[in-house]
């Protein structure tokens, strides 16, 4: 029997900041030498970039960014925000 995950509800880009000013800032996860950084797409609010230290950007779906944001954030590692 697969155990379901509960939708993640309160990401940080969910705030609302000033919309013009919130496609810049970016939210990165960090824990020892290891750092995943997420950018909103400036093009279509339904995509995340995710980028793990300094490896290539990947657009995922909102909903996938959500899920690897709470997943991280849930084996320990700390949040920053910049813009």
């Amino acid at each position: 029997m697969p155990i379901s995950e509960k939708y993640p509800e309160n990401v940080p880009w969910d705030l609302n900041i000033d919309q013009s000013n919130n496609n810049s800032i970016k939210w990165i996860l960090s824990k020892a030498d290891i750092v995943y950084t997420f950018t909103r797409s400036r093009i279509n609010n339904r995509y995340v970039y995710v980028q793990k230290n300094d490896g290539r950007r990947k657009a995922v779906k909102e909903y996938e960014a959500r899920f690897t944001y709470q997943r991280l954030f849930d084996e320990g590692y700390s949040l920053a925000a910049f813009s």
